[in-house]
């Protein structure tokens, strides 16, 4: 019985220092921000369904990314994905585990960026079992790690168009997201993810089960 306690208290304490050296967080000075979720999103919607969140495999997953961040996906309502991903060396990675936007759509003519925010939290008031996990390393996740967008931002501001304008104002985010500040130069396993618990909404039972194999180089 004492020697089951022991090995339990060991690898408790194996996992805590295994997600303590783990480089969690941004850089110094580049804490996620809710105008980082707004980016992501415009990322996210800008090739719609042949963008990265669509991509099952990860073979799209560089499309619109920019210098200062690399963004992963989670998928479109319930998903369960496998991707595989190659990261350019020393680049932050930010990423949901579950998250939501809301924005004005047609026959929404009046709708203001305060109904937007409160539509964009409703599911995340109830999200439970979320999780990430870096090489086998688990990180606590906490309501520190939500975040919701101040400001509304237009979703559409990245689609490519071709003369005719998509109206994506205005939008609002919520959700709880994660900052790997950079990664050493190989292959590492991710996985993250997490379910809302809601039955009146849109997406209230949605779970998202997210697992990248990346190549840092």
């Amino acid at each position: 019985m004492a020697g089951n306690f022991i090995r339990s208290f060991i690898l408790f304490l194996f996992s805590a220092m295994q997600a303590a050296a783990a480089p969690w967080g941004p850089p110094s000075g580049q804490a996620p921000t809710p105008e980082l979720t707004a980016r992501w999103w415009q990322w996210a919607m800008m090739h719609g369904d042949n963008g990265p969140v669509a991509d099952t495999t990860g073979a799209r997953c560089a499309l619109g990314q920019q210098a200062d961040v690399w963004f992963l996906a989670g998928g479109f309502g319930s998903s369960k994905l496998r991707r595989s991903c190659v990261v350019p060396t020393g680049t932050p990675i930010f990423f949901p585990l579950v998250n939501m936007a809301f924005w004005r759509r047609p026959g929404m003519p009046g709708m203001s960026c305060s109904q937007a925010q409160t539509a964009a939290a409703v599911n995340n008031d109830t999200a439970i079992e979320l999780f990430a996990e870096l090489d086998g390393a688990p990180y606590p996740i906490s309501e520190a790690h939500r975040i919701r967008t101040a400001d509304c931002f237009d979703i559409f501001a990245r689609v490519p168009t071709s003369g005719a304008s998509i109206d994506g104002y205005p939008a609002a985010s919520d959700g709880f997201w994660l900052m790997l500040h950079s990664l050493a130069p190989g292959r590492h396993t991710l996985k993250f993810g997490g379910r809302y618990k809601h039955t009146a909404m849109d997406y209230g039972r949605m779970v998202q089960d997210i697992e990248y194999e990346l190549l840092v180089r």
